[in-house]
């Protein structure tokens, strides 16, 4: 879907619920949907859902964890570069090392 057709639709929920003001929104990585929610609740913070496999909250141990799986020769380098180009920028929103409060 288009950020247009999802902003769209949020846009009219928000608009059946006008006292509701989230704070947070959680979503996953899609692009599309987090332009939308940044366009019609932009004093929200949107977090990521959590990875299955990495759960922390600590930002050393994430480091870790993703030490080992760039540099396993089992995990092939396509999967390591979407995480590296996909996951990694948005780091600062995922729901469990991006909120501490």
């Amino acid at each position: 879907m288009t950020t247009e057709i999802i902003t769209f639709f949020v846009k009219w929920v928000r608009d059946a619920s006008p006292s509701v003001q989230p704070a947070v929104i959680m979503t996953d990585c899609d692009q599309a949907q987090i332009a939308a929610l940044k366009i019609t609740f932009p004093q929200s913070q949107i977090l990521l859902c959590t990875w299955a496999w990495v759960r922390t909250d600590d930002i050393g141990q994430f480091y870790n964890i993703w030490d080992k799986i760039s540099s396993d020769p089992l995990v092939p380098e396509s999967v390591v570069k979407y995480l590296k180009t996909k996951w990694l920028p948005v780091l600062h929103r995922w729901s469990m090392i991006g909120r501490k409060h």
